[in-house]
């Protein structure tokens, strides 16, 4: 019998902490956007993990994964989002704008405005089109061709897709994200060194110690469920007048995955 892989190793780069440990390196996150931007020739970065954005004490304070900017002052926020599409449009409008906002409120005037790019990396499908990449610009709807060009850029990469070009080390990471096995490029044999080198640390295991707690009270707590929806089932059954072997032949086929014969034995003599 195969070993059960550990929580530790279960968790890969999708969790928001290792991807953060990932990413604040400037390598690593430099790296990233080169395969994702490979035109804009980035150079030196500077990164900020959690990056907390507000513009007053009143307002909802928005956190972004990863805020970075080059030394030519472009602005880029890095998205984890493994959570389902409902609102993802709103969202990236809106980290796109703290992205701008908080660059001003540093003091640069609006014509000096940045290039800023939002990107979500993504282990789902935001437009159910099938594409690796979503790259949004903003055109003219009377003629496509006619572009508005502020600087900013809406990017979605999807790595469940099959249909698109992308560069082999993106290609990689999506996988990586997806845990499948990826080539042995030196960019993200570089993000898995990285990875392992943060599971050996104490704050990784005590994550994956929580986060495996939290796994078992959750199973505990299904498992209560299940077992006051088996009791709700077998008094209906014998309030019917239903045999009693009868009804533990319709309990085992029903619940047989979750619980053993001489389990299900004992709930009925607790009932």
């Amino acid at each position: 019998m195969a070993k059960k892989p550990k929580i530790s190793d279960l968790l890969g780069i999708t969790d928001d902490q290792m991807f953060q440990n990932v990413m604040k390196d400037p390598v690593n996150c430099r790296n990233l956007l080169h395969e994702i931007l490979p035109k804009l020739d980035i150079d030196e970065i500077e990164v900020h993990p959690q990056e907390r954005i507000s513009v007053d004490g009143v307002e909802k304070v928005s956190i972004l994964d990863i805020w970075v900017k080059d030394k030519k002052g472009r602005l880029y926020d890095i998205e984890m989002q493994v959570s389902d599409k409902k609102g993802l449009d709103s969202r990236e409008r809106y980290y796109l704008y703290k992205l701008m906002e908080d660059y001003l409120l540093k003091g640069e005037d609006y014509p000096r405005l940045p290039p800023a790019y939002v990107i979500f990396l993504l282990p789902f499908d935001p437009k159910d089109r099938g594409y690796k990449e979503y790259d949004f610009l903003y055109l003219c709807r009377q003629n496509p061709e006619i572009k508005r060009d502020d600087g900013s850029q809406i990017i979605y990469l999807n790595s469940k897709a099959k249909t698109g070009k992308i560069n082999p080390g993106l290609e990689d990471f999506l996988k990586l994200m997806n845990g499948e096995k990826t080539s042995n490029g030196q960019f993200i044999t570089r993000i898995k060194d990285t990875m392992q080198i943060y599971r050996k640390t104490k704050e990784w295991s005590k994550l994956a110690m929580n986060t495996e707690e939290l796994i078992k009270m959750t199973k505990a707590e299904a498992k209560q469920e299940e077992i006051k929806c088996m009791k709700k089932t077998l008094s209906r059954y014998r309030f019917l007048q239903v045999p009693e072997a009868t009804i533990k032949q319709y309990l085992e086929e029903d619940y047989g995955d979750s619980f053993s014969k001489e389990e299900i034995e004992k709930i009925m003599k607790e009932v």
